[in-house]
């Protein structure tokens, strides 16, 4: 560093030449050849003996007697301090301070402290020591930082009470779980108000070893999607995992084995078996001696919620039972098929549905009016009821912070839904009027669309897949004489269909179904359109931007077909 940074080049004319401002420090350089060299230790020696005959009542330097008259007038705060009034003034700021923790304390004054002799530093021989410290101020500063495991080891494990040892890499998998994971686990909790995840899932985790590795286990896989980490780390927490969760089954208690942290545990390793699966991730594995992972791991875990007495007994850890019946039921979605539990069915209506005190859903019958209009049966239409119960709850919780609601009981009664509105479709597999077929789908996607996770709009929509290509089969099977009773349904199962289906071969089909049938009822405007479907039954937070692209959509395909009529025309003439 150049001690002279900010000096004015040149004199000036009229300024007064400037006044020498004394050097409290000296910078060096700490090579050795510089330390060996002749001339830097005459700096060195010259500059410490300058600094003495500086302070030193006692020094023999002609100067002395100057200085002792002028340190008598001077108080002891201002010892040594350089007068800024003649310091030249330029137009390059200074350095920025350096600050440590070290550096700052509170105010006090010098004459309570008596004198303590200070020593040489122990490192570059030439500065002080303050008292009490082997390095000078300079050689501390140039110290290097001590190491984050420390740090990051006590803010999990303060008292080093958890079941594994804490290091780096299960500190970082930790701090990545808490900040990016856990925070966004229960999809409608927009504000992050539940803090299950923090007491029961990983409060759970840090007394069981079994729990805590699969735990990193998903940690690592989902840092591993975001391209740190490495494949090695996830096979080596899965297989502590899985080595933790054989003790637990072979102990002599039988608790043990099917314990909350136990089921917990093969739970998140069946979760990182599926995505293991993955073309991707399939090729960085280098294990190939057990493919039937997940097989087991899925049939662990039946046996082990039979012996707990079904998912509704697991009522110790909700959480957990939450996780297992949202997994279940979205694997029954995907495949159109039914839950891989069948103790799913049990649930019924002891989730139907939890509300505080004092709280009423405020429904619109308008739906149930269409469903009798059209002779729905009425355990389809008690279904529709209860998905108006369900938009009622979505919409209380979205627009009100202070909504008395739990995230958690939402989440769940729209799952029990959608379980109850597979086992429909499959009890009435053919028994059903395509118009009920229709009815039925579409009630199944617009529970998973208001429920789901916040993505972005381009990103598709995996779970509707299938059930939208159901929904285009049991529509196509139907005439618009049908629905001339009813064409608000219409209207929303079309809405519903066509923003669901974003992304997928089938967004095209449904989008111009939906342009036909705004042209057939008079809606000429996204506000329009709006306006029926909240009569109907909407969820405003989660889906009004999608009518909007919607309607965007439906504005071009009538261009479209304008200009392709109009090139016809032209080419008829």
């Amino acid at each position: 560093m150049d001690s002279h940074r900010g000096a004015v080049s040149g004199p000036k004319k009229g300024a007064s030449p400037p006044v020498p401002v004394q050097q409290d420090f000296l910078f060096v350089d700490s090579s050795k050849s510089a330390k060996s060299s002749r001339q830097g230790r005459r700096n060195a020696r010259s500059f410490v003996m300058q600094k003495a005959r500086r302070e030193r009542p006692w020094s023999t330097s002609k100067h002395a007697t100057k200085q002792r008259k002028s340190s008598e007038s001077t108080s002891p705060a201002t010892v040594g301090t350089p007068d800024l009034s003649h310091t030249p003034i330029t137009s390059t700021p200074s350095p920025p301070i350096v600050t440590t923790g070290a550096e700052y304390f509170p105010y006090t004054l010098v004459d309570s402290f008596p004198v303590i002799k200070q020593e040489i530093c122990s490192d570059c021989q030439i500065f002080l020591c303050r008292p009490g410290q082997s390095l000078c101020p300079r050689c501390c500063l140039l110290q290097p930082t001590a190491p984050a495991d420390d740090v990051d080891n006590r803010l999990f494990d303060p008292f080093g009470t958890t079941s594994i040892e804490m290091n780096n890499t299960v500190s970082e998998l930790l701090d990545h779980f808490v900040s990016e994971m856990a925070p966004g686990i229960i999809a409608v909790d927009i504000r992050h108000k539940s803090d299950l995840m923090k007491s029961d899932w990983f409060g759970t985790a840090m007394g069981n070893p079994g729990f805590m590795h699969s735990l990193l286990c998903t940690a690592a896989l989902h840092l591993y999607m975001f391209g740190r980490g490495s494949i090695e780390t996830i096979l080596y927490h899965r297989a502590q995992a899985i080595t933790a969760i054989n003790l637990a089954i072979s102990d002599p208690n039988p608790s043990i084995g099917i314990s909350d942290a136990n089921i917990g545990a093969v739970f998140n390793l069946l979760c990182v078996e599926e995505s293991l699966l993955s073309p991707y991730l399939r090729q960085q594995r280098s294990d190939d001696d057990a493919p039937n992972q997940r097989a087991i791991h899925l049939e662990g875990l039946r046996k082990m919620v039979q012996l707990r007495g079904g998912l509704m007994a697991m009522d110790s850890n909700r959480i957990l039972q939450a996780f297992i019946l949202w997994h279940s039921t979205a694997h029954a979605i995907a495949s159109f098929d039914a839950p891989y539990l069948s103790t799913v069915d049990r649930i019924s209506t002891a989730f139907f549905p939890r509300h505080p005190i004092g709280y009423e859903p405020s429904i619109s019958n308008q739906l149930l009016d269409c469903c009798r209009k059209a002779h729905v049966k009425d355990s389809l239409t008690n279904l529709v009821g209860s998905a108006l119960v369900l938009i009622a709850d979505l919409n209380a919780w979205f627009s009100d912070p202070h909504s008395p609601l739990d995230p958690l009981n939402i989440q769940n009664y729209a799952c029990v839904l959608e379980c109850l509105l597979l086992n429909w479709l499959r009890d009435h597999e053919n028994l059903t009027t395509p118009f009920e077929d229709a009815t039925c789908v579409a009630l199944l996607i617009f529970t998973v669309r208001v429920t789901e996770a916040l993505q972005r709009q381009s990103d598709p929509h995996s779970l509707h897949f299938v059930a939208s290509k159901r929904l285009v089969k049991a529509l196509s099977a139907t005439s618009r004489y049908e629905w001339s009773i009813c064409p608000e349904l219409l209207l929303w199962i079309l809405a519903i269909g066509a923003i669901s289906a974003a992304g997928s071969q089938d967004h095209p089909w449904f989008a111009y179904q939906m342009s036909l049938a705004c042209n057939e009822f008079g809606i000429d405007s996204a506000g329009a359109l709006l306006a029926q479907l909240h009569c109907c039954g909407w969820v405003s937070f989660k889906l009004d931007q999608a009518v909007q692209n919607l309607w965007e959509g439906i504005i071009n395909i009538r261009l479209e077909d304008r200009k392709f009529a109009a090139i016809r025309s032209f080419a008829y003439t």
